[in-house]
């Protein structure tokens, strides 16, 4: 990845989480290689006019800053700047979206998604302090940039107040994100539960069914420790599909007292015999409204206390509730099923996803295959998405439809169906992302047992 006309740091690819702190990069500067066209020169003005601070400049001081700086297109995922190190460099971002990462024992804490207009790195520029945050790129970007030489050669005397402004608005930000740090520390520190939310934007993809299994496959881990939230409406089926009876649900609580909350909502929660824990969001499809983004926020707050996974079936429809939901969320899991329309659907929410600040490593593509004969290729669906497909589940025939008439979980029961491979597979992301790591074992005839379960949190 290059700069045009050079002039800032290097940019280096993501690398693997190790010990190994990458190497510092390299500054390189070169003289101005040339004036900017003048479609190019309006374009760069108006990045700065949008950036906060910037846009009450003089025009001739946009204009000279403008002729500085240089433009740098970055790959989704990408690292731009490192936690830790030093930078003399302010990014303005152009196109795209970038997500600013603490690192920060026992995780790592997104403090801020950034958009057209935005910019960063002015801290580690004028503070002369290290980068108090990774930046990577969640979507492809543009970036302008310029470096703290080229700032002060534009800016000088005569503008020192916007030095002083940019000073500020570092210091502001550097303990804004230092606050929301702590908080979500606190969150991981006190051990509570991971939120995964479960999305088929097209209806019969099967993502009911990936919901029940992937947490058939979960409390296989920890038995007693997952729990399904079934906000699947107008019908809330995943109950029935495991062979259960429901009382009660979420709907019903908005009117429980406060000091009663807890207790009333852990009582509604099912227990399957295979280890999965179920509560139904609603048992008549008018109930459905009852189930504000408030009484969502206080009942995920409570089962992140209880339960070590919460799986969230969110059905196929965007509502306040499911954008509420998504503001809760660790993990979310998009399941889409190999046609064209369900595919289209899909790509259409990943769009949704990323406008709401969804990291790019915490979206799990699922494509479920629910018929013998796939409509459009698993390439094809991957080119539509723009991303891979995390997991690909193989057609299996008419075992998910038995099992929902015997009201069993397949990932519970029958280790050969595709759809537990696909939910063992899906398990072990969701582990791997947010858990302590496999705790499965060989046995001696070769199949996988459950090791002893972990303790609860």
């Amino acid at each position: 990845m290059n700069f045009e006309g050079g002039g800032v740091p290097t940019l280096r690819p993501v690398v693997a989480e190790t010990d190994r702190r990458p190497e510092r990069p390299v500054l390189r500067r070169h003289p101005e290689s040339g004036w900017p066209s003048y479609s190019d020169m309006v374009s760069r003005v108006a990045v700065l006019e949008r950036a906060p601070v910037f846009f009450g400049l003089p025009s001739g001081t946009l204009r000279a800053q403008a002729r500085r700086l240089r433009r740098t297109r970055v790959a989704p995922g990408e690292m731009i700047v490192y936690q830790g190190e030093p930078g003399d460099t302010i990014f303005f971002i152009e196109q795209g979206r970038c997500r600013i990462v603490v690192e920060k024992p026992p995780g790592a804490v997104t403090v801020a998604v950034l958009s057209e207009g935005d910019f960063f790195g002015e801290g580690a520029c004028l503070l002369n302090r290290p980068q108090q945050a990774s930046v990577y790129a969640q979507a492809e970007c543009t970036l302008l940039a310029i470096d703290r030489p080229s700032l002060h050669a534009v800016v000088g005397n005569k503008d020192r107040a916007l030095l002083e402004e940019l000073r500020d608005l570092a210091d502001q930000r550097f303990k804004a994100f230092a606050d929301t740090t702590l908080q979500a520390t606190w969150g991981l520190l006190l051990k509570e539960g991971t939120v995964v939310g479960v999305y088929s934007p097209k209806g019969g993809s099967g993502g009911t069914c990936i919901s029940l299994n992937v947490v058939g496959s979960l409390a296989r881990r920890y038995p007693g420790q997952v729990l399904l939230l079934d906000l699947d409406f107008p019908y809330s089926h995943a109950a029935l599909l495991a062979g259960l009876v429901p009382t009660n649900c979420l709907a019903r609580m908005g009117s429980v007292p406060v000091e009663a909350f807890d207790e009333v909502l852990l009582s509604a929660v099912l227990y399957h015999k295979g280890g999965p824990m179920i509560l139904p969001g609603a048992l008549r499809p008018e109930e459905a409204d009852e189930v504000t983004p408030e009484l969502i926020t206080r009942a995920i707050a409570v089962l992140r206390k209880t339960f070590r996974y919460i799986v969230v079936d969110l059905g196929v429809t965007i509502t306040d509730s499911t954008l509420a939901l998504f503001d809760l969320t660790q993990h979310v899991v998009l399941v889409t099923a190999p046609d064209l329309s369900a595919v289209k659907s899909a790509a259409d929410a990943i769009d949704i996803l990323n406008q709401l600040g969804t990291p790019h490593d915490r979206l799990s593509v699922v494509l479920n295959h629910r018929s013998a004969g796939a409509a459009v290729t698993r390439p094809a669906v991957e080119r539509m998405l723009k991303r891979e497909v995390d997991v690909d589940i193989a057609f299996d025939g008419p075992r998910p439809e038995q099992a929902a008439i015997d009201g069993a979980i397949l990932s519970v029961t029958n280790p050969r169906s595709e759809v537990t491979k696909g939910s063992e597979t899906l398990a072990a992301i969701l582990e791997g992302k947010h858990g302590t790591g496999p705790i499965f074992k060989p046995s001696s005839d070769g199949s996988r047992a459950a090791a002893a379960p972990a303790q609860s949190t």
